[in-house]
């Protein structure tokens, strides 16, 4: 894409849109005495579950999706969350 202005010329190529439109997507559910914190990569449908016990404990597990994941989490009442909060929760586990 280029501006054109009577003194500048400038050139904007963004080589990453494809990696920034991808990045990794996270959700949330609060059940009654558990949290679900979910994270997926559109890429491969590959992704990152987390269950957060009530005594604090956090249990990680790898997933592979489908291709109907975000229809899937939609269904069951997953929010969006921050990966900052995901993050934050996933350097708890011991792995």
């Amino acid at each position: 894409m280029k501006f054109k202005n009577s003194k500048i010329q400038v050139t904007l190529e963004n080589k990453n849109y494809k990696a920034m439109k991808n990045l990794p997507q996270y959700f949330k559910r609060v059940f009654d005495d558990y949290m679900v914190l979910v994270k997926v990569n559109p890429d491969d449908f590959s992704g990152t579950e987390l269950i957060i016990h009530p005594d604090g404990k956090v249990e990680k597990t790898e997933m592979v999706f489908d291709e109907e994941i975000f229809d899937d989490l939609k269904v069951d009442e997953f929010n969006t969350c921050s990966p900052l909060e995901f993050n934050l929760q996933l350097a708890k586990t011991n792995d």
